[in-house]
């Protein structure tokens, strides 16, 4: 059985990965402005938490 520190540390570095490659791609890209990015972080933050491990 996985401990609720197991699932909070999953969600965690799915969140970092997720947001470490939109940066990246927008990085090379320069398509999205900082507001957009800005939002693009907080709903991959929202969308991981919600999720269940």
């Amino acid at each position: 059985m996985t401990s609720d520190l197991d699932v909070q540390e999953k969600r965690l570095n799915a969140m970092k990965y997720k947001i470490l490659k939109a940066e990246q791609e927008n990085l090379k890209t320069r398509e999205k402005t900082t507001e957009q990015m800005v939002e693009t972080i907080r709903r991959i933050i929202t969308d991981e938490a919600k999720k269940n491990y």
